[in-house]
This record gives C-alpha cells, sequence and structure tokens, in this order.
C-alpha cells in the first residue's frame, strides 16, 4: 500500500499548489509584507521589530469578476442622448450600448401590443437610431412562469413578439429595415435570479442593442 501514501502526498501537493494559485490572484502589498516578515521572524531570519523592503510583484492570475470596460466617445454621446429618454434604462459595454425598456411601461402583462401612454418615448428612441450606422438587434425577455395562450404559447413565443412589435414600430418611424433584427430568449437570459415577484418584474423586458463598431 505504498503507493497509496504517495498518491496521499501527490493530492496534497496539487491541492497546496492551486490555494497557492488562488492567493495570487488576490495579493495585497500588505498582506505580502505581513508574510514576509512573520516567516522570516519565526525562522530565525529577520530580528524582531525590524523592517526591510518587499518587492510586491504583480499577480499573474486576473481576478475574477466584472471589469470596467473603458467607453470610446461615441459611445458615451449614445449613452447621454439615450439617458433623456423617459423610462429607458442604458448600459454600455465592449463595442455596443442598449437600451432597455420594462414590461410595465411599455406592454400589458402576457401581451405583445406596445401601449400607446409610451410612444412618445420609443419615438425619441426612434429618433436617436436614425442618427446612428450601427445595426440594431431587439431582444425580447421574459421570467420563468410558464405561459400558453391562444397567441403566445410559451414565453419563447411572447418574448419574440415583443421585439417584433419594437422592430416594427421603430420602422414605421421611419429606421431603415436592413439595420434590424429581433430576437427572443425568453426567461434564458435574466438580469436577476427568478427567485420573487421583484426580480421577476426586471426580468420582464425588450432590450435595443446597438452594435458600435469602433471605439472612438
Amino acid at each position: 500500500m505504498k503507493w497509496l501514501t504517495t498518491f496521499n502526498d501527490l493530492v496534497t501537493l496539487m491541492l497546496t499548489f492551486f490555494v497557492l494559485v488562488l492567493s495570487l490572484s488576490h495579493l495585497t502589498e500588505g498582506r505580502v509584507r505581513e508574510a514576509f516578515y512573520s516567516v522570516s521572524e519565526a525562522f530565525g531570519m529577520l530580528d524582531p521589530g525590524r523592517r526591510v523592503d518587499v518587492k510586491v510583484f504583480t499577480p499573474f492570475v486576473r481576478p475574477i469578476g466584472p471589469q470596467q470596460v473603458p467607453l470610446g466617445r461615441k459611445q458615451q454621446r449614445l449613452l447621454e442622448k439615450l439617458s433623456r429618454i423617459r423610462g429607458v434604462d442604458v448600459r454600455a459595454g465592449d463595442r455596443y450600448v442598449a437600451a432597455t425598456l420594462q414590461e410595465k411601461l411599455f406592454f400589458e402583462t402576457g401581451e405583445a401590443a406596445v401601449q400607446e401612454g409610451n410612444r412618445e418615448s420609443l419615438s425619441l428612441l426612434s429618433a436617436v437610431i436614425k442618427t446612428t450606422p450601427y445595426s440594431v438587434c431587439v431582444e425580447g425577455h421574459s421570467d420563468d412562469v410558464p405561459i400558453a395562450t391562444a397567441a403566445f404559447p410559451s414565453n419563447w413565443h411572447l418574448s419574440l413578439a415583443r421585439a417584433v412589435a419594437i422592430v416594427k414600430y421603430f420602422i414605421e418611424e421611419g429606421v431603415a429595415p436592413e439595420r434590424l433584427s429581433a430576437a427572443g430568449y425568453a426567461d434564458t437570459r435574466p438580469l436577476l435570479p427568478n427567485i420573487n415577484d421583484a426580480n421577476r418584474k426586471q426580468n420582464r423586458r425588450v432590450e435595443i442593442v446597438m452594435t458600435v463598431q469602433d471605439k472612438e
């Protein structure tokens, strides 16, 4: 059974290695100095209380988490224009700008017809789109509550129908049809976990995603 002892040693070494790699992704100068002094004093390599210069290297493991993407001037200008429109939430990322329309402002629950009261916001949105050369994808999203009506047998049908309704409205407002596309994602791309009514309300939305070709 000697092989078992060797195997256990190998597993322990591998675990230690991965813990070390993970810790290196979250290094701070203070932690490195504290560890250096503690080890040095424990092994008699440094007189107690003495302090020396410690060089902290840059971690070679990139920390996991959302990274800030620098925006170009065109994206910034587009964000500023869209943020002035009532009822529209905006965000931007790498080569895109997105405007989000929440269901409660633009659609009745379980319906795909755009409500008359908020068509002004859509008109302003289409006017901004017409000033840009970017392609536009209109994406419909739902929550995870099943729907099964004669008009919409599933959330796939409902989310796509809402996206198509917005596309048709943009075309009526003069946006070139060849710039537009529609997609329905049902509940597969939620903003928040579908664990309560407040989160589900946020997930029921339509997003207008404009692809910015350059970052000037």
